[in-house]
């Protein structure tokens, strides 16, 4: 089953959308991940890549290795900097939760690094933890 799910930027030149259900919905409290979003974590909202389609403007991007070495794209608005979406390695987007239209389908499933978060955060402990990988 596929759902369209639209969202963008806070000054609204950059607009996508997606047409997969999440694989799942990660509160992602890796070191990279509190940077980007000045949080003790990021939510991220885990579809196929090739479901993210571009409606409106063009992100700019940059690579990063992860704090585990991984190589990830960021994309983000080049005119108010909002974060949209990740290019991860394994095929997969990690959009921001946030930046969807309707935050509300953003529901989280799974704790990720849970490690890394601040010991002031509190950490939601019904979710399931997914597994530390090399």
């Amino acid at each position: 089953m596929s759902e369209r799910m639209s969202g963008g930027c806070l000054c609204g030149k950059t607009r996508f959308e997606t047409t997969s259900e999440p694989v799942m919905q990660v509160l992602c409290h890796c070191t990279d991940c509190q940077t980007v979003s000045g949080s003790a974590f990021y939510t991220a909202y885990i579809v196929p890549l090739e479901s993210v389609t571009l409606t409106k403007g063009e992100p700019g991007g940059f690579d990063v290795k992860s704090d585990k070495g991984r190589n990830n794209r960021r994309r983000f608005c080049q005119d108010c900097g909002t974060r949209l979406w990740a290019e991860l390695e394994m095929g997969v987007a990690s959009v921001n939760g946030m930046a969807l239209d309707d935050q509300s389908h953003f529901n989280p499933t799974h704790n990720h690094r849970s490690e890394t978060a601040p010991d002031w955060c509190a950490m939601n402990e019904s979710l399931e933890t997914l597994p530390i990988t090399p």
